[in-house]
């Protein structure tokens, strides 16, 4: 009875599969699934596989550098002369900006040599002005002592020319023009002697108020004297030449003369004072360039003294951080010792090893994607600002610096970087996967393409590689199916059951 009822169930079961079985197969037309084939005897050896089509993709060749982050501005401030420390206002990760005051040594010392410094200049200033007064007073000393030598000597030639033509008229006997003449010479004559006594009284006064030597005032009264002597001897010839001549008038004439031309000689002779001005008219100039060396030695002097004291202020040349702390208050600092220690963050960069095969494809300018092992999931994008033109002897390699702008600041010296740098790209590659190449050596390898279920081994000739796939340069076209799981296990012509649903044997693609 149980036995009949089993069986009674079982043939329920079958009819409803039949009656359902043909619904579920028309509605899976609009998305097929792979149903395991029921195993049979050819089937039995296929090997499972996976496959992906060949694509058309780009492809880039690239190269991976390393290096140590370094800060483009890294500075270490300090004293540039030898004192003592009295402040030093920033620690270590503190801000600081350039020309910002960072540390202050003690200024006493420098303030009191500022000052002696100081009063040295207006010494010597006033050493210059006086200078400046006793050269225009031996400018002046010599012009009139030109003035009055000149003055002199046309006196002296005018005296003689009368005392000879009163010689002369005296000898000869007078006539009524001479005696015209005469009155005339000795109206001249006095207009002289007024002019020479006016002059007297005008170097008089000069000399009351120290303006002229007691030399000039002693030339000026004899100018006078001679004056007065010439006029009274033109009075006296007009007097003989109106009374008649006699013997010892005309040997009072000759006289006269002889006394003229001493006159003359001596005037002549005071043109040697002329000499003696110029020479304090030198010196006084040589006095004021003397003192005006002084003066610019004293202002070298105050602006060294003035530096001195300024550069006990110590400023921050970048604006960065600070990065180390090298003194304290109240230390002695030599000169050239450092202070702080402080690095701009704006710009970082490192340095890389280049393979010599590579230099070629390295330029300046050329975008580097850089990693950082304390950011984890962070890239950086950087350049290759400078290529050094030497390889090391050692490795055969060129050093490359890889730069990087920091706004962010998250970047800091001393982390290590990764930088990848793209040298060539090729946009239209034959592409596969990179595990379904085997044995890839000296840009060859071994693919399996199946084609109705069959592999078929295939030599091919790689290009660019990078860790998720391969350029194939012959061998493999675009959108044939290529084994990338089980290849292992293939040999040329095995049948193949592909794992893949997305994939025919017919139609890679």
């Amino acid at each position: 009875m149980n036995t009949l009822h089993k069986a009674q169930k079982t043939l329920i079961l079958y009819v409803i599969v039949g009656l359902i079985g043909p619904l579920l197969t028309g509605c899976s037309h609009s998305k097929p699934t792979a149903t395991p084939a029921t195993p049979t005897s050819d089937t039995k050896a296929a090997v499972l596989v996976q496959v992906t089509p060949a694509r058309v993709g780009p492809i880039e060749q690239t190269t991976i550098v390393t290096g140590v982050l370094t800060a483009l501005n890294d500075v270490t401030v300090g004293a540039k002369a030898a004192g003592k420390l009295v402040a030093l206002y920033y620690r270590e990760g503190d801000s600081v900006k350039a020309g910002q005051v960072v540390a202050q040594q003690d200024t006493s010392d420098l303030q009191a040599q500022l000052d002696q410094q100081l009063a040295n200049l207006q010494a010597a200033i006033a050493r210059l002005d006086q200078a400046k007064v006793e050269y225009h007073s031996a400018l002046t000393n010599l012009q009139l002592t030109q003035s009055q030598t000149q003055h002199a000597i046309a006196q002296a030639q005018a005296a003689l020319n009368a005392a000879k033509e009163q010689a002369k008229i005296v000898e000869e006997g007078a006539r009524s023009e001479d005696r015209e003449q005469a009155r005339q010479k000795m109206l001249a004559a006095k207009a002289a002697y007024d002019q020479a006594r006016s002059d007297l009284q005008r170097y008089e006064s000069l000399y009351r108020q120290n303006a002229i030597s007691a030399q000039q005032l002693d030339q000026a009264q004899t100018a006078a004297d001679q004056a007065q002597a010439n006029y009274i001897a033109a009075q006296q010839a007009y007097d003989e030449i109106q009374a008649g001549n006699r013997p010892e008038e005309i040997k009072s004439a000759q006289y006269n003369v002889e006394q003229a031309e001493q006159a003359l000689q001596t005037a002549l002779a005071n043109r040697d004072q002329i000499k003696l001005r110029q020479e304090d008219v030198k010196n006084a100039q040589a006095a004021i360039q003397t003192a005006q060396a002084q003066v610019d030695q004293a202002k070298a002097a105050v602006a060294y003294a003035r530096q001195q004291l300024e550069d006990t202020t110590i400023t921050s040349p970048i604006s960065g951080v600070v990065a180390a702390r090298l003194a304290e208050p109240g230390e002695q600092l030599a000169a050239g010792k450092s202070v702080l220690e402080i690095v701009s963050l704006e710009n970082i960069y490192f340095d890389a090893q280049l393979p010599e095969s590579q230099f070629e494809k390295v330029h300046i300018g050329q975008p580097v994607t850089v990693t950082v092992d304390a950011l984890p999931g962070k890239t950086f994008q950087g350049r290759v600002s400078k290529l050094f033109p030497v390889a090391s002897a050692q490795a055969r390699s060129f050093t490359v610096r890889i730069s990087l702008p920091n706004d962010s600041h998250q970047l800091r010296p001393q982390m290590f970087a990764r930088g990848t740098i793209v040298l060539d790209v090729h946009p239209h590659a034959v592409l596969v996967p990179y595990l379904s190449v085997l044995n890839p050596t000296d840009g060859m390898g071994t693919v399996f393409v199946v084609e109705n279920n069959v592999a078929h081994q295939r030599k091919v000739q790689l290009g660019f590689v990078t860790p998720d796939k391969i350029e194939i340069r012959s061998g493999v076209s675009a959108g044939e199916a290529v084994v990338t799981q089980g290849q292992t296990q293939l040999q040329d012509g095995m049948k193949v059951q592909i794992e893949s649903p997305n994939i025919s044997s017919s139609n890679p693609e």
